[in-house]
């Protein structure tokens, strides 16, 4: 008589399996942090960029005029102001005399900076004041922001 040999089925162990979705929530809780950075990097790369049409009707403004208090808002060559724009991110965009204010909407509306100018030996200097959720403003690019 000879034996009939039958394979076992190979499937998983029940450990193997809770290894498995150990090392997947373990990649999980690092992923989640870093890709929501990410994405707020990337949201604020759109309202820094909106700026830079602001700071050159402001320089402009200021080496026409000599000073910077007539530099405002839809007026001596400088942009409107806007508010609630179409942009994704971006909340609004204030200038008063002179002084650049952003902020931002969506998962970045905690987030604004203000563009101050310094006028002096006829060059305009600017200084970025930052804020943000909880008063981190770890998002914002090294060097930005001078407080």
């Amino acid at each position: 008589m000879q034996k009939i040999h039958f394979k076992r089925p190979h499937a998983f162990t029940l450990i193997e399996l809770m290894i498995v979705i150990a090392i997947i929530a373990i990649l999980a809780t690092i992923a989640i942090p870093s890709y929501t950075s990410y994405t707020q990097k990337a949201a604020l790369s759109e309202i820094l960029s909106a700026s830079a049409p602001y700071k050159s009707d402001v320089e402009i403004c200021i080496y026409n005029s000599g000073d910077k208090t007539n530099c405002n808002g839809g007026s001596n060559g400088i942009q409107a102001d806007k508010t609630s724009s179409n942009a994704k991110y971006l909340n609004s965009i204030t200038t008063a005399a002179g002084v650049i204010t952003v902020t931002g909407k969506g998962n970045i509306a905690d987030y604004s900076y203000t563009l101050t100018p310094t006028y002096a030996n006829n060059n305009v200097n600017w200084k970025a004041t930052c804020t943000g959720k909880d008063s981190d403003t770890s998002i914002f690019p090294a060097g930005f922001c001078s407080n």
